[in-house]
């Protein structure tokens, strides 16, 4: 049997993840959401390529807001994907 998808709204991501930060911090800071997908250390391509045409596709469904490539690669796993940043972001 096929399971369900779970859905969430980027939104409330954003929440959550603030406020997981403003009760360890004490402190609310402005900041974005890292989206993406993490692959294992044997699978080769280029990463910064695929970050790119990620954030040009999603940026299509989603016309007007701020995404921006990312790459990070941490204990022999790559993340490539996007940044959003809600435009309080660049008014502080």
């Amino acid at each position: 049997m096929a399971t369900k998808a779970t859905t969430i709204k980027v939104a409330d991501l954003a929440k959550a993840v603030e406020k997981a930060v403003s009760i360890n911090t004490g402190r609310k800071f402005p900041g974005g959401i890292i989206m993406g997908i993490i692959v294992r250390p044997d699978v080769k391509f280029d990463v910064n390529a695929t970050a790119r045409s990620i954030t040009r596709d999603v940026a299509k469904s989603v016309p007007g807001v701020k995404l921006t490539p990312k790459v990070i690669t941490d204990g022999g796993f790559t993340t490539m994907g996007f940044i959003f940043r809600p435009e309080e972001f660049f008014q502080q």
